[in-house]
């Protein structure tokens, strides 16, 4: 079935509907675009690896146990999840891919049941399940557990949420205006989902330290209200109270540094329809207030991670635009100021990124997970100083 043939059966999907709106402009060229007044960039475009259709969420880690940066990407259509094993020098072995659910969406790895191998946490948004495949030791996933998960479940995360010591597991539903939390009761055996109230269509989660007492928060996005919600954690893994800022329009992923060296957790929104990517400054305690806005030039941002692009120990910022195919780069000036620096061709429409040492050489490198050409395009860092 060809994606234009393709019938989108679930409301929630629309939103994904957005980047294949995105997608009807002329491809890219194959070039990397300098902004005026910007010094060369240190990533170059490496390599680019098909996989099943319609790759969604991105993640990166050790899942052979080689000691190289694995990645692990959804495949919306295809109900699964493709592994892509590092043959330690930033190329990738030829694409692994076991099934998952239906709509596989979001994507997390870790330690799931303390045997030190990673497995693989991902969210099925057509399926309403939460799946966990593990990890047997050498990447290879060889079991799978199915939870039911809520109504429409988007993205994954994982964290301590109960001071248990074991990896605890939340997604967002974005139908049930909830999020769904699954504790660890060890050896890979988790609880029964419990809910908790959000704004209405929660489309990305984290969980995060914000206010500084040691206990993993939780923050959604709401791709509707353009509200960013926070659960906090009471330290038990109960959420009796929340807080909400209002960010901008449709928000969609959220990610997590210490931009400022303050030693507080900060946050990085993206807004799909604006443009914008909105950096929120924690003053230490968990209150935020909105330092930067960086924008692509395209209207459709959907995912931005910190990376450190040129070695110096600050923290830049990476975005993928689905309406431009474009990576963009924003060097970390200082002072909470950032600078646009450069873009990069990608496939097409990107929509999230994964940031690791793919080569070995001590660098961040990104990869990119395109939704509409089937792919996943690494980009490496140089030597650049």
């Amino acid at each position: 079935m060809t994606k234009d043939e393709y019938s989108w059966t679930v409301p929630a999907t629309l939103v994904v509907l957005l980047i294949l709106f995105a997608l009807v402009s002329t491809p890219p060229t194959a070039r990397t675009l300098i902004m005026r007044g910007a010094s060369a960039p240190a990533l170059s475009r490496a390599h680019t690896y098909q996989v099943l259709e319609d790759p969604f969420t991105v993640a990166a880690g050790d899942i052979s146990g080689n000691g190289h940066q694995d990645i692990a990407v959804t495949n919306y259509t295809s109900g699964a999840v493709t592994i892509l094993i590092n043959r330690g020098d930033g190329t990738f072995e030829e694409p692994r891919s076991y099934p998952a659910g239906a709509g596989t969406f979001g994507v997390a790895l870790a330690d799931l049941n303390g045997d030190g191998d990673l497995d693989v946490a991902v969210a099925n948004q057509r399926g309403n399940t939460l799946s966990i495949l593990f990890n047997q030791g050498n990447g290879l996933l060889t079991s799978r557990t199915d939870m039911n998960a809520g109504s429409s479940p988007h993205t994954v995360t994982v964290a301590d949420l109960n001071g248990n010591s074991l990896p605890d597991i939340a997604v967002p539903n974005y139908h049930a205006r909830s999020i769904s939390i699954f504790y660890n009761l060890g050896n890979g055996q988790f609880s029964e989902r419990e809910a908790f109230p959000t704004q209405e269509a929660p489309f990305s989660a984290l969980a995060v330290d914000l206010n500084g007492n040691g206990f993993a928060d939780i923050v959604t996005t709401s791709y509707q209200t353009g509200m960013l919600d926070i659960l906090w954690n009471d330290g038990s893994g109960d959420f009796p109270s929340r807080s909400a800022f209002n960010v901008g329009a449709s928000l969609w992923s959220v990610a997590n540094a210490d931009i400022t060296r303050n030693g507080a957790q900060d946050l990085i929104v993206t807004e799909y329809d604006s443009g914008t990517v909105t950096v929120l400054y924690n003053g230490g305690d968990g209150s935020f207030g909105i330092g930067s806005e960086l924008h692509t030039g395209g209207d459709g941002p959907c995912w931005a991670v910190p990376f450190d692009l040129n070695g110096n120990g600050l923290l830049d910022i990476a975005v993928v635009d689905a309406s431009t195919h474009r990576l963009y780069t924003f060097v970390n000036e200082g002072g909470g100021s950032f600078r646009r620096n450069a873009e990069f061709e990608t496939g097409r429409g990107p929509s999230s990124i994964a940031v690791a040492d793919f080569s070995g050489n001590g660098r961040d490198d990104l990869a990119v997970a395109n939704w509409e050409s089937d792919d996943v395009v690494v980009f490496l860092s140089g030597n650049v100083g």
